[in-house]
């Protein structure tokens, strides 16, 4: 009996590509709804962080709370890393299928016009918003709402990309990876290439790189750096996450090692996560980075906080592959919203802050970040079923549902009909990723 087999896709060897693997990683699914309603409680917690991160400007600033202090500051440190880290491993996966021109022309279309959508849409809505609150909190002049034009620092804060730099960084990332695989293979790049990619060399080189990086310039992550086009320290330190999740893919493509791990790593990884947090809000309130930084103190921390980071960011994705297989619905759900919730949260919550402090000035801090977390989560999917799940707009950005396909069936010589193997349809989050 003859059994027609789907074509493989040929590729010369080269250490920036992974050995051919399944598609399907249930946990990442849960992994990244997870992460979508993490980086709207960062942001709901805002206005009641008793440690404001120097450099935001937001709409408003109400009591604060050290519970909600210690929750925004632990999930600034460890969330975009795992954003990073998933997209960098989804996309060394994605480089045996494609070549790196379409590497490049694809992720263009997911990640670009999400991009260039925020832009005309979503940055002018927040502006507005921005500087609405402003207004009413006394900061600047009612003018400021025709003529856009503030004073020194909030102009220089309040102009870029705000939570959408994610989108441009990792599109960057991608030509970068693209480059590198099209020249790994070819001398005298071959030898370098794979001597950087061995795992403690790429580990040390990247650990390296991180602490370094976060040394120099702290604001990276205890602050806000505001731009239309890249920081280099942003792109940099975050570029080494990306980094991370593409070599792991080509080391430890199955998740083995991270899935046995995951337990120490995550135990490993509070520990320093709450010495970091301790550590990062006491070098807020002694102005670290100021005139006379203590440069100590200022190494010290980024060590935690580049380890605090790179440990709960392996644990959770070997966590979610050792024991998640299978994610329910309302789960997937998220999952599938994610990438629309990350464009349209932003504003919502800033509206929600204005109109919470306003009108329920006497509650706790804490439940006011809970009420925003839920309105602006419950909105964005509200808005997600009605306006882009199903429709052409959600088609145009590129993240609309879709159906999955049902298997494919062959007549072999035998007349004996079996399936052909196929990969497991990417959902519309992970083509995002």
């Amino acid at each position: 009996m003859r059994v027609i087999r789907p074509d493989q896709p040929t590729q010369t060897p080269s250490p920036y590509l992974p050995p051919t693997q399944p598609d399907a990683i249930v946990g990442f699914d849960a992994l990244r709804a997870f992460a979508a309603l993490a980086v709207v409680a960062l942001h709901a917690g805002v206005p009641y962080a008793r440690h404001p991160m120097p450099g935001l400007v937001w709409p408003v600033w109400d009591t604060s709370s050290r519970i909600v202090d210690a929750v925004f500051w632990s999930i600034e440190v460890i969330i975009m890393p795992l954003f990073l880290m998933m997209a960098g491993f989804l996309l060394c996966r994605s480089s045996r299928r494609d070549s790196p021109n379409r590497l490049i022309q694809s992720k263009a279309k997911r990640l670009l016009i999400p991009l260039a959508f925020g832009i005309v849409v979503i940055l002018p809505i927040s502006l507005y918003i921005w500087t609405a609150g402003l207004v009413v909190e006394g900061v600047v002049p009612a003018i400021k709402l025709k003529s856009l034009k503030f004073p020194t620092p909030i102009s220089e804060q309040i102009w870029g990309l705000s939570h959408l730099w994610f989108l441009l960084y990792v599109f960057l990332y991608v030509v970068v990876a693209a480059c590198l695989i099209q020249t790994a293979s070819r001398t005298p790049f071959a030898r370098i290439s794979q001597a950087v990619s061995r795992p403690k060399v790429l580990l040390a080189i990247l650990a390296c790189v991180a602490v370094t990086t976060l040394a120099a310039a702290p604001q990276v992550v205890w602050g806000f750096q505001h731009a239309f086009l890249p920081v280099p320290s942003k792109w940099i330190y975050s570029g080494v996450f990306f980094a991370a999740g593409y070599g792991l893919a080509i080391h430890d493509g199955q998740l083995q090692w991270v899935a046995r791990s995951s337990p120490r790593l995550l135990s490993l990884g509070v520990v320093l996560l709450s010495t970091s947090v301790l550590l990062g809000t006491w070098s807020l309130e002694h102005s670290l980075g100021g005139p006379t930084p203590n440069h100590a103190a200022t190494f010290l921390m980024a060590l935690l906080t580049v380890a605090a980071a790179g440990t709960i960011t392996l644990g959770s994705i070997g966590a979610s592959t050792r024991y998640i297989t299978h994610v329910p619905r309302p789960i997937l759900y998220v999952a599938s919203a994610s990438f629309w919730i990350y464009l349209v949260h932003h504003p919502l919550l800033g509206l929600i802050h204005c109109d919470i402090k306003w009108l329920w000035p006497a509650a706790s801090p804490l439940v006011k970040m809970s009420v925003s977390f839920f309105t602006a989560t419950s909105l964005s999917l509200l808005m997600y079923e009605s306006f882009v799940r199903r429709t052409r707009f959600g088609q145009w950005l590129g993240f609309s549902h879709r159906e999955k396909p049902k298997p494919a069936t062959v007549q072999t010589d035998q007349e004996t009909t079996l399936p052909i193997p196929r990969r497991v349809p990417e959902t519309e989050t992970r083509r995002a990723a």
